[in-house]
């Protein structure tokens, strides 16, 4: 089926510099295949994006899809103190019925904000890609291995991996160490083995807090980039969440790293961690993409959020006032995330070849009217709420703000009962 989307501004993210377009976009089943001029071929359906902004759907490259519920559940605490003290036992009460609504409400959130892709590693993931497929998120999805994981999750990696790793398949799976704080030598090399053995790459949590690294050192007298480089581990792909607390040495090893960063700010500062250290990543040529991580850890899955609040760390880390262009974290939400993610082949622009991930953002509202800079008013000035339409593989997902995939509040009342039940 062709479609066909008029009367749209393109910001195609695929050039070094930013550049707005006047043009239609052709979309055959799932592809983009023409953006021109007045597109006089035929089609099945014409969009008319109605003069809004056209972009590439955002990458979400770290999050915890299933942990929706946790949103402000005893807030502000350490995090070790809030996991242990209020996750994990709650955690254990979470049935398959309750990951997969919390997993429901975690997409519907995300597409009405913009997401179009997510990176996501939990426990109980199957009923998680169930959530993924019935609303229509474009995802990579983990089974969280720790030093106490069920032989269980090894088989299901595998399982889903054969079922879902395919060429074109919005749906893929990687292998996920939980971090070196949680893996010992032997799981983190297994985990990597399994990795070899599915042509895939590691999710893993890389270092999050000081006092988790302090540990690592302690046990091994080295840093955690230090001691997955001792095992070989970077052989593989890595989609590290975090990358807090890195050293010049820890850099070095990760510039030959295939995958990269996702910096997920909001979380980091509601967890009174460090600020990453973004501007020094990028000019040592480590891509860097942005996450929310889980939202029991932060307060939004809107990654609009994110870039805002990752553009304002830089300036205080940095004491530039503008140490990253407005552009160049516009790429960390989609062109450099999904080279984070593994998927800059497929998504993060809107070029011919690509898959149809689109997103219109509707620039109709009063704070509209003065737009100057085409980057920094989409970095400063837009959030999720301004999203109208979102297309993923090549369709219509969200239009005029309603989901079109699912009933919305058919997921958000299961969400109430799951909070009440557990």
């Amino acid at each position: 089926m062709k479609k066909l989307v008029t009367n749209a501004y393109i910001l195609d993210m695929a050039s070094d510099e930013p550049d707005i377009m006047h043009k239609d976009i052709l979309i055959d089943g799932n592809r983009i295949v023409k953006i021109d001029n007045n597109i006089q071929d035929e089609y099945d359906e014409i969009i008319d994006a109605g003069g809004n902004i056209v972009m590439p759907g955002l990458i979400n490259g770290h999050t915890h899809l299933a942990m929706n519920i946790f949103r402000n559940y005893l807030y502000d605490n350490k995090l070790i103190n809030w996991l242990e003290d209020a996750i994990y036992p709650v955690e254990e009460k979470l049935d398959q019925d309750s990951i997969f609504w919390n997993s429901c409400i975690s997409c519907i959130e995300m597409i009405k904000s913009g997401t179009t892709t997510c990176n996501d590693m939990y426990f109980g993931m199957n009923k998680t890609v169930e959530a993924i497929e019935k609303v229509g998120l474009r995802a990579n999805v983990a089974w969280g291995m720790k030093n106490d994981s069920q032989i269980d999750k090894f088989d299901k990696t595998r399982e889903y991996a054969l079922r879902y790793n395919y060429p074109g398949s919005r749906i893929n799976v990687l292998v996920s160490a939980d971090s070196t704080y949680n893996c010992d030598v032997e799981m983190l090399k297994a985990c990597k083995d399994l990795a070899q053995e599915l042509h895939t790459g590691i999710h893993i949590h890389l270092p999050e807090t000081l006092i988790e690294e302090r540990k690592v050192k302690r046990l091994y007298n080295k840093s955690s980039v230090e001691l997955l480089d001792s095992i070989n581990a970077f052989e593989v792909p890595f989609v590290i969440a975090n990358g807090l607390y890195l050293c010049d040495k820890d850099i070095e090893i990760l510039k030959k790293m295939k995958g990269g960063i996702i910096h997920n700010p909001i979380s980091n500062c509601k967890l009174s961690q460090d600020i990453c250290d973004i501007t020094k990543l990028k000019q040592n040529g480590i891509n860097v993409g942005l996450g929310t991580d889980g939202i029991g850890r932060t307060r939004t899955l809107d990654l609009f959020e994110e870039m805002k609040m990752a553009s304002y760390l830089q300036k205080i880390k940095t004491k530039n006032q503008k140490p990253i262009e407005p552009y160049e974290i516009l790429k960390m939400a989609t062109i450099d995330g999904a080279k984070v993610i593994g998927k800059s082949e497929e998504i993060g622009s809107i070029e011919v070849g690509k898959k149809a991930d689109l997103i219109f953002i509707d620039s109709r509202k009063i704070h509209d009217a003065t737009i100057n800079n085409i980057c920094s008013y989409i970095l400063y000035t837009i959030n999720g709420s301004d999203v109208d339409t979102a297309i993923i593989d090549g369709e219509v997902i969200l239009r005029n703000k309603m989901i079109m995939s699912f009933d919305e509040e058919e997921a958000r009342r299961n969400a109430i009962s799951v909070i009440d039940r557990v």
